[in-house]
């Protein structure tokens, strides 16, 4: 129903932005990130375009806001995982950063996620059971990492000796990525090894 909303930043809360658009104050909950950064522009002239996500149950409905793509898109993930809603997957955006989130994730690091408010270690595990397998593709797009290994050698090459020394296809592919996008993959198939290992 709202896919964004563009307007002024008239007051933030605790929790929460409203938005001044045509005459009409959206209050939208956000993470805390999102807040602080709009703290600067109460009263300003400058305009927010904030992207938006609409929860309605029987009893309420709720505007969510998001300051990019990446925390709305993993913000509408959480919410598929039992037993996290929208206001809990909010609460852990507040907690951690979606590119330390996800990575967290997809490299099953039970300590980090713990680390989050309200999040013990049975909630840790099913959001890795849950979502380890369905962020792959968001976190290489914020991080800038690629992990398509088709024709590059090195990579290929990386990717099959993580594989074979017990990494996981989806760990194996974002090492070597990041391997050989700090070393080059014309480096010294040694030291991307020990990169990759490092990372």
């Amino acid at each position: 129903m709202f896919e964004f909303i563009n307007g002024h930043v008239h007051s933030v809360g605790r929790g929460y932005v409203v938005l001044l658009a045509n005459g009409v104050g959206y209050k939208l909950l956000a993470s805390s990130r999102c807040i602080e950064n709009c703290q600067s522009l109460i009263g300003s002239d400058k305009t927010l375009l904030m992207l938006c996500h609409l929860a309605v149950s029987e009893t309420s409905q709720i505007l969510f806001g998001f300051e990019n793509e990446t925390e709305r898109t993993l913000f509408r993930r959480l919410i598929l995982v039992n037993g996290i809603g929208p206001t809990t997957a909010i609460n852990l955006l507040s907690s951690l950063p979606p590119d330390a989130m996800m990575r967290a994730i997809l490299e099953s690091d039970v300590k980090v996620l713990i680390k989050m408010k309200g999040v013990g270690k049975k909630t840790a595990e099913r959001l890795i059971v849950e979502l380890r397998d369905h962020l792959d593709d968001l976190f290489a797009s914020s991080s800038g990492v690629s992990i398509t290994t088709d024709d590059k050698p090195q990579l290929n090459d990386l990717v099959r000796v993580l594989s074979e020394l017990g990494y996981s296809k989806q760990l194996a592919d974002r090492c070597a990525a990041r391997a050989i996008s700090e070393l080059g993959d014309d480096c010294d198939f040694q030291n991307l090894l020990r990169c990759a290992l490092q990372s």
